[in-house]
């Protein structure tokens, strides 16, 4: 009789499929945006090439062009990712059901957070938005403008469920933000500390006009 062998089996590499491929594609846009917000916080948007945007992500440049067509386009993902991460945010708490105070202090955290998490990206969205095509632009006035209407709409629910105090709801909002935003330029996490305790403080002057007396 023929002595047995046990047989191994061996796992057959696996095919790169069309989802595979998105996955990779969108991975590395994401490495190159990031690597490009970094030069754009260092240098500033005018002062970068593509070229420098290329050596900085590890790529030739004619690889670039693949994944990245124009520098404008880099400020279109950056504004796209900013909007689409506090309209999110924003989003949950609403469906959660949670008081208007928690949502626009949540709103300022969030801010607070994307500044201490992505600094080059922030500066870029605030400072850089003419920079892109019209059409990119008016994408993201009307992606902005759903953003604030849903945060104009807690407040004005708010006001009307005693939750806050008789404000203008738009207003309101815009001076609530307009705060926020602004510590872009001021909020520096290694002498100020973490964003959420930056948040509570600054929240602890804005939300107290705000609330009913």
């Amino acid at each position: 009789m023929a002595n047995s062998v046990e047989e191994t089996s061996v796992p057959a590499p696996r095919k790169r499929g069309p989802k595979v491929d998105v996955e990779l594609t969108r991975q590395r846009k994401s490495d190159i945006v990031q690597e490009a917000a970094r030069l754009f916080d260092q240098i500033g948007y005018h002062g970068v090439n593509m070229e420098m945007i290329a050596e900085a992500a590890g790529v030739r440049k004619p690889t670039l062009y693949h994944y990245i067509k124009a520098k404008d386009q880099i400020l279109f993902e950056i504004h796209e990712t900013i909007v689409d991460r506090l309209h999110a945010v924003t989003q949950e708490r609403i469906h959660a059901g949670a008081p208007a105070l928690t949502v626009l202090k949540g709103a300022v955290t969030e801010i607070f957070r994307l500044i201490h998490d992505h600094p080059g990206f922030v500066r870029a969205f605030f400072e850089h938005f003419r920079e892109m095509n019209s059409e990119n632009r008016a994408k993201l006035r009307e992606r902005r403008a759903g953003y604030e209407r849903d945060l104009i709409a807690v407040v004005r629910q708010g006001v009307e469920k005693g939750e806050l105090a008789p404000v203008e709801p738009r207003i309101a909002l815009l001076t609530v933000l307009g705060a926020a935003n602004w510590a872009y330029q001021w909020y520096r996490p290694s002498r100020d500390g973490d964003p959420e305790a930056m948040a509570e403080q600054c929240w602890a002057v804005l939300g107290e006009g705000l609330r009913v007396r």
